[in-house]
């Protein structure tokens, strides 16, 4: 089944999941849905399961100056439409389910991240460095606290 538009979407994720999803229209060009990250692997699965999208584009991260205790993660989808799945963790505990189980093709991403945000995917192995020099001891590069780079 094709995903046609962002609503029907929504609304199939309400009714067969009961996941509180809401449109986030805070990324100027692409339609993207909040969900809480606990239910992440369920939305994912749904996905692959009841919609046969099986295209992640990417897994992108951000840490937003104006809300330096969260990082956004972002899914990004294509299945007859762009779409993202964006959920949040909180740069304390940052901590979210692995979809590599679901979908292969996620694992450089989950690595990436995981490298540069120093989120744990929860259900993985393990996450290897990647992109990193073996050497480095700084803790993840993209994230903007007093502990690490600005």
């Amino acid at each position: 089944m094709k995903i046609n538009n962002l609503d029907a979407l929504r609304k199939s994720m309400a009714d067969s999941l009961k996941v509180d999803c809401e449109v986030y229209r805070g990324i100027d060009g692409d339609q993207t849905l909040r969900i809480p990250s606990a239910e992440l692997k369920r939305v994912v699965s749904f996905l692959v399961d009841q919609m046969d999208c099986r295209h992640l584009s990417t897994i992108t991260a951000q840490q937003r100056v104006e809300d330096p205790d969260q990082i956004e993660v972002i899914y990004h989808f294509w299945h007859g439409i762009s779409f993202s799945i964006m959920t949040m963790v909180s740069e304390e505990l940052p901590r979210l389910p692995e979809i590599v189980s679901i979908l292969p093709g996620a694992d450089f991403y989950e690595r990436e991240v995981a490298e540069m945000f120093g989120i744990e995917f929860v259900g993985r192995e393990e996450t290897p460095p990647l992109l990193l020099p073996d050497d480095w001891d700084q803790g993840p590069p993209f994230i903007r606290n007093e502990d690490h780079r600005e």
